[in-house]
């Protein structure tokens, strides 16, 4: 059920992306965050951070930022 919740926030989360040229992912794994990464449109030139770990270790969360040329 939370992997449909988080793809139905996703879109807004890439429209800040490539409107604003930043922002931060976030997920309960590792692995998920990935799966995010992997969502950015392949035409767009990005940095990323280190992972980070909430406190409590219930979620990760990674900024992101468009390179513009």
């Amino acid at each position: 059920m939370s992997k449909t919740k988080d793809t139905a926030k996703q879109p807004s989360v890439y429209d800040d992306l490539l409107k604003n040229g930043t922002a931060v992912l976030s997920a309960p794994s590792r692995e998920e965050l990935a799966e995010l990464v992997n969502e950015i449109p392949a035409d767009c030139k990005y940095a990323v951070g280190a992972v980070g770990r909430s406190h409590d270790g219930s979620s990760y969360t990674l900024q992101v930022d468009i390179i513009k040329n």
